[in-house]
């Protein structure tokens, strides 16, 4: 097939999905992987995800993420053929909905998307959500399905999404008539409890607070507050009045606002007569405060927020997952949050969260300037994981390249002499790091390296590595300074008839989910991210609880993954 034929086969599959082709759909046309990568190399093709590519040629489309992990849900199937009730069918729920339907501005978030049947995936750009949706719940957008709106506020609260990010869904989609306020507060009703708000609230009560710590009240109509009590058989319905406020207790009570305040965190030291004035102010006003007031007196949220910097393209969910189940088995709810600007600015908005009691404590993911965790935070229930910079990017734990001295004994435990190393991008730590332990560990065990090659942690570095390296090199085996650059360097040396592993070993690092099924499955540092947040979680909690901090280390924080990408050096 030639290379007009080969544009022609994919400019008629991605017509209908947007200007994206995916690899497993170009095989139904006899489309090979190498001329992907070829028409990548000239620029024909972008690749925007694992196995899907974008035609140059088409405008990049709105919500390019979202609708790439849609189309990998079944990569085979075109999304004309797609259905939301059959093995691999999937909706667009959660934050990503909101973002599709045009509220809350652009998602940072992984994509989220709501999948009928148990299925688990490695990326940790993506959470699949297990429900069933009924197609009532489901609006086509773009030509991606997406739940409705009401659906999509309904899963938010179950998840316990941050309160005052879904008040500003619900406020916007209220305020362009997406959604009508009274139709929906019967659904939400039974998560009002969840977010702090007394037991027999309404649900119309729960939406008003939500939007009332967006900043965004929605109109007393719309919220269904109750109406005053009517003077009397037969007088005339009076318009709904707004809720009363602690001055309105404070002035009915004759007494001051602090007084009151001091009453609801409940005050023994207070005189009878001027608790039973104020109880009786409360009742004849029928004052119930909200969740704020509320923690106030439980001086409690029973909430934990994780911080990541604002914008972030990476989130480390098995870190997040780790840290969530820690926080949920101690009976927290989490929120996780990106808050912007550096370290500093960062520092202000947790400690104004703490203040507020938005949070009863917080693990953040990326420096917080002095703010720091544990004891040296003065006993602020704050920690800092250490592990991250200001742009996610590993440091600490996660980024010690000592694993690349374990792989290199491995593979010289199996004949090999001679290796190549293809890098990862030098300004993060971790590639450093690997580039620093391979060298030495060379050097200390008496083997031979042909050469670093300077990569950016791209498959195209990788598979140009493998295409590059000279026949004569005598490497027999590669360390790839992740699983992507692996990728690239086995798929390079399978276009120019290497064979792996018979004739050429490799290893890459961070065992990704496709390493697992890729031919030959690809040989992989394992890294337990998921442990870490769970110890970083628990150090937090036991800050909360006044406990001395947790002594445990993770131990098996990193282990060798041989699969069929490596084995004997050739004779």
């Amino acid at each position: 097939m030639s290379q007009a034929d080969v544009l022609r086969a994919l400019d008629a599959r991605a017509a209908d999905q947007w200007g994206l082709v995916t690899t497993a759909q170009a095989k139904l046309d006899g489309v090979q992987g190498v001329q992907l990568l070829r028409l990548e190399r000239s620029g024909a093709l972008e690749s925007v995800g694992h196995g899907v590519y974008r035609l140059a040629a088409s405008p990049p489309p709105e919500h390019l993420r979202i609708k790439v992990a849609w189309l990998r849900l079944a990569p085979g199937t075109p999304a004309r053929d797609r259905r939301t009730d059959g093995p691999g069918s999937g909706v667009v729920s959660h934050t990503s909905a909101c973002a599709v339907h045009g509220l809350g501005g652009r998602p940072t978030d992984p994509v989220e998307l709501t999948v009928s049947s148990r299925r688990t995936t490695r990326d940790e750009t993506v959470v699949l959500h297990r429900s069933r949706t009924d197609a009532e719940d489901i609006t086509v957008v773009d030509g991606l399905p997406v739940t409705t709106v009401p659906r999509t506020v309904v899963d938010l609260l179950e998840d316990r999404a941050d309160a005052a990010r879904t008040g500003m869904f619900v406020a916007e989609a209220a305020a362009r008539g997406l959604v009508r306020v009274e139709e929906l507060a019967p659904r939400v009703a039974a998560f009002a409890a969840a977010y702090g708000l007394p037991a027999e609230a309404s649900g119309a009560e729960l939406l008003e607070f939500l939007c009332e710590q967006a900043g965004r009240p929605l109109p007393a109509r719309k919220a269904g507050r109750r109406a005053g009590k009517s003077a009397g058989p037969g007088a005339a319905a009076s318009p709904e009045r707004k809720r009363p406020t602690i001055w309105e207790v404070a002035k009915r009570a004759g007494v001051s606002h602090q007084t009151v305040s001091r009453f609801l965190k409940n005050d023994s030291g207070m005189k009878p007569a001027t608790r039973a004035r104020i109880e009786r102010a409360v009742a004849e006003l029928d004052y119930r405060p909200n969740l704020m007031a509320r923690s106030m007196r439980t001086q409690r949220s029973h909430r934990i927020t994780i911080v990541l910097p604002e914008l972030s393209g990476f989130v480390p969910i098995p870190l997040l997952r780790g840290a969530s189940t820690a926080a949920h088995e101690a009976g927290y709810m989490t929120d996780v949050v990106g808050l912007e600007g550096g370290e500093s600015r960062r520092a202000s908005s947790v400690l104004s969260l703490l203040e507020t009691r938005q949070a009863d404590g917080v693990l953040s993911l990326v420096p917080l300037g002095d703010l720091a965790g544990g004891q040296g935070a003065g006993q602020r229930p704050v920690v800092v994981l250490g592990e991250y910079d200001d742009n996610l990017q590993s440091r600490g734990r996660l980024a010690d390249g000592r694993p690349a001295e374990e792989i290199l004994r491995h593979l010289a435990d199996q004949g090999h002499r001679r290796f190549l190393h293809v890098a990862g991008s030098q300004d993060w730590a971790s590639a450093r790091n690997r580039r620093a332990v391979y060298m030495e560990a060379i050097e200390r065990l008496g083997l031979e390296s042909y050469g670093v090659v300077d990569g950016d942690w791209s498959v195209r570095s990788g598979y140009e590595a493998a295409r590059d390296l000279p026949a004569d090199s005598g490497v027999t085996a590669v360390l790839a300074a992740n699983d992507y650059v692996a990728l690239g360097v086995l798929r390079g040396f399978q276009d120019r008839g290497t064979r792996v592993p018979d004739e050429m070993s490799i290893f890459g690092w961070d065992d990704e989910e496709f390493t697992r099924y890729f031919s030959p499955s690809i040989s992989t540092v394992h890294i337990n991210k998921e442990e870490v947040g769970r110890q970083s979680m628990l150090s937090l909690l036991a800050l909360l609880r006044g406990e001395p901090e947790p002594e445990a280390e993770v131990t098996d924080l990193f282990h060798l993954v041989p699969r069929g990408s490596s084995g004997p050096a050739p004779r």
